[in-house]
């Protein structure tokens, strides 16, 4: 398995749950992928600023993940998170007024103590290797050698069965090296993934916005949400923590710009568009998430497969752009290994 996102998480669990031995590759310090946190100054702070910078919720409308909902709030690994939610409403470049702020039509969740805790739920007894990227595939006879880990410190594993569980151009990348099935190659190089670019920032004093969250179709922050209202977070008092998601527009145009200018601007535009009075920023960062949104050319379809090469690829770009469609595209994916 490469890669432990969400997708290949649910994907290997499905696997290992069924008897059969899985080993779950990636290149991140944690499991998660963009359904994890991160801590203030980029350090894990037990009872400090903790983040969710991507995935800030989930919603459960399938029978898979809704059937496991109870038993995950009972161990306290997920929550329901019931903020206040408005839309933001004035013209780009002026301050917003937010309309009457509401909760969600529908139950969302979040992980505990942080979105993080659902994907190490999921890898919970798992051979989950961190830190491990895979440069590189081979495949000989029914064999499939993955080249994993640093330079001068590679190695090589084997297995009977690949999954790829990583962005689309990620897969495009190992596969364009080897004899992929055609309609597989094609699929996934046919994939465009959008990004998103995040900033984590606590603010000090000001007039506090009169929701939790906060929709913005104009603005350059699309998103906003104060990280404080979610079950389980602590925030260090007197501040006010949100993490802040870019509009695709805005972060498309501004790519490669640096995180210390995109941390600024998007800093300095949610302040001046929805805070009011004076207000410090103590702290703040930005975080690219090069593919955040994507989705295949043909209708959903969870997983891809190639019997032939015993060759399977999901995520959520295969099936719907939430958590949900990334553990749904996992689970499909496992069923196509296991021939169901």
């Amino acid at each position: 398995m490469v890669g432990a996102g969400l997708a290949g998480l649910a994907c290997a669990r499905t696997l290992a749950d069924r008897g059969l031995s899985v080993t779950v590759f990636d290149k991140g310090r944690t499991p998660g992928g963009r359904a994890t946190s991160r801590g203030g100054g980029g350090r894990w702070v037990a009872g400090g600023r903790v983040f969710d910078h991507g995935a800030q919720f989930f919603t459960a409308r399938g029978e898979w993940l809704s059937s496991r909902l109870l038993a995950w709030e009972e161990e306290g690994v997920v929550a329901r998170w019931s903020p206040r939610v408005a839309a933001a409403a004035a013209s780009a470049g002026s301050r917003a007024s937010s309309a009457t702020a509401a909760s969600p039509s529908e139950a969302w969740w979040v992980g505990v103590p942080r979105m993080g805790a659902l994907a190490a739920c999921l890898a919970r007894g798992l051979d989950v290797r961190l830190e491990a990227p895979v440069s590189a595939l081979a495949r000989s006879g029914e064999v499939w050698s993955l080249t994993h880990g640093v330079a001068g410190a590679a190695a090589v594993h084997h297995a009977d069965a690949l999954v790829l569980a990583v962005p689309a151009a990620q897969c495009v990348a190992l596969l364009e090296r080897v004899s992929a099935e055609a309609s597989v190659l094609r699929e996934v190089a046919s994939v465009v993934q959008t990004p998103c670019w995040a900033v984590m920032v606590s603010l000090r004093g000001g007039e506090p916005v009169g929701a939790d969250v906060v929709e913005d179709r104009e603005g350059v922050v699309a998103w906003a949400a104060r990280e404080g209202s979610k079950p389980g977070r602590v925030v260090p008092p007197g501040e006010d923590m949100w993490t802040l998601h870019a509009s695709t527009s805005w972060s498309e145009a501004h790519l490669e710009d640096s995180p210390e200018s995109v941390r600024d601007v998007l800093t300095s535009a949610f302040v001046e568009r929805h805070v009011r009075g004076a207000v410090t920023v103590v702290h703040a960062k930005a975080h690219r998430w090069r593919f955040a949104r994507g989705s295949a050319s043909s209708a959903p379809c969870g997983a891809l497969f190639d019997a032939s090469s015993a060759l399977a690829v999901c995520g959520d770009w295969l099936e719907s752009a939430r958590v949900e469609g990334a553990l749904a595209s996992g689970v499909a994916a496992a069923a196509r290994i296991l021939g169901e």
